[in-house]
């Protein structure tokens, strides 16, 4: 499965793939993926794409961050802490490759870096 990580420490967007058959739990590959021990789930549209986000990622002092904007579904961007990990769900609420390319990501996307939030 191919998902779409943002990455505001480099300021890059890329895929990265998970094997859904490997003995490693999804929860875990998310985790290590975004380098976090807990993570939320951002809805980012009405077609069922979410991202993955570091749930302590606003309480750190620095970090760095990105906005993420998309008019049709939110009135203001969304700020972002850390990495994020696109992806899509199905009626089960499993998760799927994005039907979003990383192009669409790229002009939703506005890298901000590292800042101190408090």
């Amino acid at each position: 499965m191919m998902s779409i990580i943002i990455n505001p420490i480099d300021e890059t967007i890329r895929e990265v793939w998970h094997d859904k058959d490997k003995e490693s739990s999804r929860l875990k590959w998310i985790k290590d993926t975004l380098g976090v021990h807990t993570i939320t789930g951002i809805r980012l549209d009405e077609d069922n794409h979410y991202m993955y986000v570091d749930d302590e990622g606003m309480l750190l002092t620095m970090n760095y961050f990105f906005r993420y904007t998309n008019n049709a579904f939110y009135v203001e961007p969304v700020l972002i802490a850390g990495k994020g990990l696109v992806v899509s769900t199905d009626e089960n609420g499993d998760d799927n490759s994005p039907d979003l390319t990383m192009g669409e990501i790229r002009t939703r996307v506005k890298f901000l870096g590292r800042k101190a939030y408090h």
